[in-house]
């Protein structure tokens, strides 16, 4: 019945994808196992039951898969163990008379590799949960008259159970190495685009002068962030941070998210870079990523880097751009890496990544915010009109940041490959709330993202081929615009080859989507009819022998 299974970490849960080459009769959906390293194999739970339980079940009531089968053929297990290695197997669930089901078999007859949540090597992604219009959070908060409010001080007092969960392995990740340099009286480097998140200021007052700060001025306007980010930049100096402004906004960016950490010999061995700015809300409530890499020479070529604008402060001048035009090549275990500084003068970091997106073979899969029209944006949605190829993705595109505005657009890339654009007040269904405004069957009314909450998808990231020969994944600061690679200070990472980071960042990619896709969909008439599972196997018979589906597979598992 499965021909293939495999099982992907994000640091939030496991993504797991098989594959069902011919159509099983009377199949109402799969029961998904666990199995952790040295333990018995126990059957993952689900939240949805089917149509005619919708009513009279119990809030949050969930039920092992065996009897609320999963009609897909991926799951993201967010209840996987961060401590152990675990594989999982899916067994197909049958119709079993009118309103029974049971299982095809009594357990899987195959097993994926064990897996572990938590990433290694040299090249570490880390994410944070970061998307507030889930079905968790508006339980957490329960009912609450007003949820942004009490969201919003979660996220700003340390040790608050929803600040911990929402910040994620990214968060505890960044901490701990700012902890580590505190204890080692090791030097960090860090450029910042803008600074209010209490653990992260905390950590690096605690740092004193070992801490080496090159803090941006935001995008220039007297907006609250801008404002708390001054504060704490006297907060900082007073606490002997070496500090330095960097005020070029708002023609250009100051708009690095970077750390460079030393060892006892104050040498670079580490750099911090991806998506993350250090406030409460890039920590817990945007959806971001961050990449840990673990080689002395990339982070001695950012630690070069960082001297620059450290020596440039205010000003941005040609030399600085002229530098940027440099590719700077670096072999990571068997990855090629890849490293650009903006400004550039010649947009050699779009160029090459426009090469790289023209040239894949099974698709593509990205998060961006902000990438303007001559970035990015082209090239993929170019590649998206290839039926043949793999395309999925999220801009989350805000440039008004205010209220409803006819510049204001969220686009999704469908599962047909074409773009849906939602504009103006077309967004509270999708962004604001991005989510579900009223409780309904199986599913509670969700928290708005309005107000400071804007902004859902921050991340800024780039799939290419992950199950393929030449696997690449693109992230960092940049937001793979005309603007980050000609004006701002940015920095992007393209790795070349590393097939299991790639389909972890794509894994963690097509999980966001798919929370905003079908968020989409229940906004429209015939989601607001869906009651939970079929009685039927129709959904399966609709994926047996269509090309789209054999497209899906081999990015996920590539050829056989």
């Amino acid at each position: 019945m499965i021909s293939r299974i495999q099982a992907f970490p994000t640091t939030d849960g496991i993504f797991v994808v098989w594959d069902v080459p011919k159509m099983i009769p009377d199949c109402l959906g799969f029961a998904l196992y666990r199995q952790p390293k040295g333990k018995s194999a126990k059957v993952v739970d689900t939240w949805v039951g089917f149509e005619d339980q919708a009513e009279g079940h119990k809030d949050g009531e969930h039920r092992p898969s065996t009897e609320w089968p999963v009609q897909k053929t991926s799951w993201t297990d967010f209840l996987a163990p961060i401590d152990a290695p675990v594989r999982y197997g899916v067994v197909a669930v049958l119709k079993d008379g009118g309103t029974k089901v049971k299982p095809a078999a009594n357990a899987p007859s195959q097993w994926t590799d064990y897996v572990s949540a938590m990433p290694s090597g040299a090249l570490k992604p880390w994410f944070n949960r970061g998307t507030i219009s889930a079905q968790w959070l508006a339980r957490a908060i329960g009912g609450d008259p007003k949820p942004a409010q009490t969201l919003d001080k979660a996220i700003a007092t340390k040790g608050n159970k929803i600040r911990d969960f929402l910040k994620g392995q990214l968060g505890a990740r960044l901490l701990a190495l700012l902890a580590e340099a505190r204890a080692g009286k090791h030097d960090v480097y860090l450029a910042l685009y803008e600074l209010n998140d209490p653990e992260l200021i905390a950590a690096l007052k605690a740092l004193k002068g070992k801490a080496h700060v090159v803090l941006g001025n935001s995008t220039g306007k007297s907006d609250a962030t801008a404002r708390d980010t001054e504060t704490n930049a006297g907060v900082l100096k007073q606490a002997g941070v070496d500090i330095v402004r960097r005020k070029i906004a708002p023609s250009r960016y100051a708009h690095n998210k970077l750390a460079v950490f030393c060892d006892g010999a104050q040498k670079p061995k580490v750099v911090w870079t991806g998506s993350t700015n250090w406030t409460r809300t890039g920590l817990c409530t945007q959806n971001n990523n961050g990449l840990e890499i673990s080689d002395d020479n990339i982070a001695a070529a950012y630690h070069a880097h960082w001297k620059l604008i450290y020596a440039d402060g205010d000003t941005s001048p040609k030399a600085l751009a002229v530098a940027g035009d440099k590719e700077w090549p670096f072999t990571v275990g068997k990855s090629k890496v890849s490293v650009w500084f903006t400004p550039t003068t010649k947009s050699g970091d779009l160029k090459e990544a426009t090469r790289l997106i023209e040239d894949a073979e099974h698709g593509a899969v990205c998060l961006m915010l902000n990438p303007g029209n001559k970035g990015l944006l082209g090239p993929f949605l170019e590649k998206a009109q290839d039926k043949n190829l793999y395309v999925r993705g999220v801009l989350n595109n805000f440039p008004a940041q205010g209220k409803d505005s006819p510049k204001d657009q969220l686009q999704l890339l469908t599962s047909d490959g074409q773009q849906q654009v939602f504009k103006g007040k077309q967004i509270a269904d999708v962004i604001r709330p991005a989510g579900i405004d009223k409780t309904a069957d199986w599913w509670q009314r969700e928290i708005k993202n309005s107000g400071k909450f804007m902004i859902a998808v921050h991340s800024k990231v780039i799939v290419l081929d992950p199950a393929g020969k030449n696997p690449i994944v693109m992230t960092g600061s940049h937001n793979f615009s005309d603007r980050a690679s000609t004006k701002n200070d940015d920095n992007l990472v393209i790795i070349r080859g590393d097939s299991t980071l790639a389909l972890t960042y794509a894994a963690r990619i097509v999980s966001i989507y798919g929370q905003y896709r079908w968020q989409a969909w229940r906004n429209t008439a015939e989601g607001r009819k869906d009651k939970g599972l079929k009685r039927n196997d129709d959904w399966l018979s609709k994926r047996i022998g269509k090309g789209w589906a054999e497209t899906e597979m081999r990015f996920w598992l590539g050829t056989t």
